[in-house]
């Protein structure tokens, strides 16, 4: 894990993260179950996740908010959610994800890492942001994060 520009610090709480086969098999249940309106309470689940997620974390009040966001990206990989990341700031905001774990559930779109993604961004820099997502047979995906208009408080 690289931790440029985060420095070690044992009072930073990172948590552990459910482990991607067993977030398959509830996402596989849900659109067993419920069909395509899964998407939209995956998407909510992740997003909810990350906030409650970042809120629990003791998180030093000196770093940068990228560089939090680039290290909870990478604490990530150890739990099989992708394998490789890279993070693009320099005409939006946008995150590549390689071998995502969701592409192996029964679904269209990655829609809970889209919503974790979106809650995590909306936490880390408080500013409510929505994810969109595109990817290419590489199992490459690529999500764009857009901050919105907001009266909600991060």
């Amino acid at each position: 894990m690289k931790t440029e520009g985060m420095e070690t610090d044992e009072d930073m709480n990172i948590p552990i993260y459910p482990r991607a086969g067993d977030l398959v098999l509830l996402m596989d249940s849900l659109v067993d179950v419920i069909g395509r309106g899964s998407a939209g309470i995956l998407y909510n689940f992740g997003k909810q996740l990350a906030e409650r997620y970042h809120a629990r974390m003791s998180i030093p009040k000196n770093l940068e908010p990228d560089a939090i966001f680039k290290n909870i990206l990478s604490s990530m990989m150890f739990s099989d959610w992708f394998t490789k990341t890279e993070i693009d700031r320099s005409n939006g905001f946008v995150v590549t994800l390689h071998n995502v774990f969701e592409l192996d559930a029964d679904e269209e779109n990655c829609n809970f890492i889209r919503g974790f993604l979106a809650g995590l961004s909306s936490s880390i820099y408080h500013t409510p942001y929505t994810c969109k997502e595109s990817r290419n047979p590489e199992k490459v995906s690529v999500f764009t994060l857009t901050a919105r208009n907001s009266s909600m408080n991060y």
